[in-house]
């Protein structure tokens, strides 16, 4: 009794502290959206960066990021913020204003196609549509079983099993889906190995965009004008 009691108070004092913290980061973004309304762009962004890094973002919060960072010339968080809420909306009006800022500062990675909107459209739903595949899958299985009993061959059944394993394996093993990133730092030095005594390759500038083949603490595998190159942690920020 004594320990149900204990995890009961536990659990009610975790509640509280949750419920107060989500009602400290309200207050803490109407004030940043009262500053923002009224032209104080650099307090804005502070309160806002603070939410962010609570690992909260709301839509609207990232486009008020991205428009107050492009405002003060730094495109290359612009596009970070702009990316972020792209994956989130899949506003094809983001890509747009992407694609504006890249062209404006002659970058990379910013190129559109309908792979890549399937792509993110991918990213976005990809809890759900795990959960469709293996609803579809025990379905199959289900069949399967009937069918052999019924000494039937399930020669479709069979090989839709196999393509919606398949499937699962590709969604949730970013076979598909490329990790990205983009570069912050100006006279970024792309490296042919994953050490500072190997050869360099290309100096890039901030705000170009790239796919990450894989990352250790210090170093990135990213993908680079059809070739691979290695990049310190420090100069890309992760999408």
């Amino acid at each position: 009794m004594n320990h149900f009691f204990s995890r009961f108070i536990l659990s009610l004092v975790f509640t509280s502290s949750m419920t107060l913290g989500s009602l400290a980061q309200t207050a803490e973004l109407s004030t940043a959206d009262s500053l923002f309304n009224n032209q104080k762009y650099t307090e804005a962004f502070e309160k806002y960066e603070n939410i962010f890094q609570e690992n909260y973002a709301s839509l609207a919060m990232l486009t008020r990021m991205a428009f107050i960072q492009e405002g003060l010339g730094n495109y290359a968080d612009a596009l970070y913020y702009l990316n972020l809420y792209y994956l989130k909306s899949s506003d094809k009006a983001a890509l747009v204003k992407m694609r504006e800022i890249a062209e404006e500062h002659n970058l990379s990675g910013y190129e559109y196609s309908d792979f890549k909107f399937f792509e993110n459209f991918v990213r976005k739903n990809q809890n759900l549509i795990t959960l469709c595949l293996i609803a579809f899958s025990i379905f199959l299985l289900a069949y399967s079983l009937r069918k052999t009993k019924k000494e039937e061959r399930p020669m479709i059944s069979v090989a839709l099993q196999a393509l919606t394993l398949a499937l699962i394996l590709v969604v949730n093993n970013k076979v598909f889906l490329k990790e990205s990133g983009i570069i912050q730092k100006n006279q970024s030095i792309l490296m042919s190995g994953p050490s500072a005594a190997a050869e360099p390759i290309q100096v890039i500038d901030q705000g170009n965009k790239v796919f990450i083949l894989e990352s250790d603490e210090l170093w990135s595998k990213i993908e680079w004008e059809d070739s691979e190159a290695f990049i310190r942690n420090k100069n890309i920020r992760k999408l």
